[in-house]
């Protein structure tokens, strides 16, 4: 039986030192990323080894909003194990096989992009009245894909969320605030059409999925058995089926316990 285990990256298996929540130990900690000699990112040292020991025994597909550039350097999630055959990144609008890009993919979505008029072009255009507000720190762009906003958490009311997130939904796009990131994703690039191709191409027989934000809801909604960190925007979510586990943990300890979690379906 093939059992693939898709799974968010930030903030759901990985987490950097400001997500990972005041009780984490930093004795219990293994550092999975570095960026220009700055640790960047963690796993508890017994959650990864949890996901290298089940590494030959489950069909892993990481699923990210990073870009492919972001997702390899997450080098220490990806040692000591086979590289994943699939990766999904820049939210489902790349597919990495075999760490290359599937172009046949990637056209498809760009297509989808101009005839939704969804680009980031067209975003940005739109954006041109908020970027000069304090609450905005930056405006930032995923390659062609998609537009992200880094914002002032203790400037950005509700209020304005869910003035954007109106203005934005009526022509397609879901809104996630991820911490300091305000994602604007266009529909046609999500994670759960992406996983379905991969699902396809692997012919799994069981899926387990993991994701802790609204970007992650309907890939984990429609696996067989998904799971939410309990810190999760996707935690509160009203209609959660009851195939879905949200941890009982928060931070980092949420990540060792979908591990723990996934690891029970391979006993």
């Amino acid at each position: 039986m093939t059992v693939l285990f898709a799974s968010d990256l930030d903030r759901t298996l990985i987490y950097s030192r400001r997500s990972m929540g005041p009780d984490a130990d930093p004795e219990m900690l293994t550092a999975v990323e570095e960026i220009n000699g700055k640790l960047t990112a963690f796993m508890t040292t017994a959650g990864l080894a949890l996901h290298r020991q089940m590494s030959s025994k489950i069909s892993f597909v990481p699923v990210t909003t990073r870009t492919a550039e972001q997702y390899k350097r997450v080098t220490g999630l990806l040692d000591e194990v086979q590289e994943p055959e699939y990766a999904i990144v820049a939210n489902g609008a790349v597919i990495l096989k075999n760490g290359v890009p599937m172009a046949e993919w990637s056209a498809r979505i760009q297509k989808q992009l101009l005839e939704d008029r969804a680009t980031v072009k067209h975003v940005l255009k739109q954006l041109e009245v908020y970027t000069g507000k304090e609450f905005i720190l930056e405006v930032k762009q995923a390659e062609e894909w998609f537009i992200y906003m880094i914002i002032d958490e203790q400037k950005f009311s509700p209020a304005e969320l869910e003035h954007l997130a109106k203005i934005f939904f009526r022509q397609g796009f879901t809104f996630s605030q991820q911490g300091r990131k305000l994602y604007i994703m266009p529909n046609c690039i999500n994670k759960a059409t992406a996983l379905n191709f991969v699902i396809k191409q692997l012919q799994a027989e069981t899926v387990l999925a993991a994701g802790d934000s609204l970007l992650d809801l309907e890939m984990v909604k429609a696996a067989d058995h998904g799971f939410i960190p309990a810190h999760g925007e996707a935690a509160q979510d009203a209609e959660v089926p009851a195939s879905v586990r949200i941890t009982a943990a928060s931070g980092i300890q949420a990540g060792e316990e979908i591990l723990q979690n996934v690891r029970r379906f391979l006993l």
